[in-house]
């Protein structure tokens, strides 16, 4: 669901500590070079497949996106087990020194101090019908930035984990959770 359905499961991540960061990736890790472009360390977040957050607390946010919502979804991956069972997707630590950057690993330890939602600003007909929600913006108490994104790397409808200087905001409001 989108984040604006989706406040309190949002909400109760705040203040929580994160354990840990996986991307559930379409391809093994070796492979995404080929598959996306990506150099060897950027595996994690180039690669196509959601992100699951592991929070103290066991909470477990899983974020991806979804075309024709034309937004970012989340959902409680604990209650709705989508990722870990499915055996077609592998996964890619953010703890992984061949398939990561220390960024991504530096957010485990770290508590998730505030959440906007991103939506756009200018839209067609047909987007302003849709929730549009193209981004979630989490800010960390290290003062690091994961940007969960719906296209916000090239304007395409691709998920993608950003940091905030990667992603294309200008025609994007920020919406803090309500």
């Amino acid at each position: 669901m989108p984040p604006s359905k989706a406040v309190d499961l949002l909400k109760s991540c705040l203040n929580k500590r994160v354990e840990k960061l996986v991307r559930f990736s379409w391809w093994p890790a070796d492979e995404v070079l080929a598959q996306c472009g990506a150099d060897v360390d950027l595996a994690f977040a180039s690669t196509a497949g959601p992100l699951a957050i592991y929070f103290e607390g066991n909470i477990v946010l899983g974020l991806a996106s979804d075309p024709a919502l034309n937004s970012i979804v989340v959902w409680d991956e604990r209650v709705q087990n989508i990722l870990e069972p499915d055996g077609e997707l592998f996964q890619i630590s953010a703890s992984d020194k061949k398939y990561s950057i220390a960024y991504w690993d530096d957010i485990a330890g770290h508590c998730l101090l505030n959440i906007d939602v991103l939506r756009k600003t200018s839209m067609n007909e047909k987007e302003s019908l849709l929730p549009s929600e193209v981004g979630l913006r989490m800010s960390f108490d290290n003062g690091g930035v994961l940007i969960a994104s719906h296209g916000l790397h090239d304007g395409s409808d691709d998920f993608s984990i950003l940091q905030e200087s990667q992603a294309l905001l200008y025609d994007v409001g920020y919406f803090p959770l309500k």
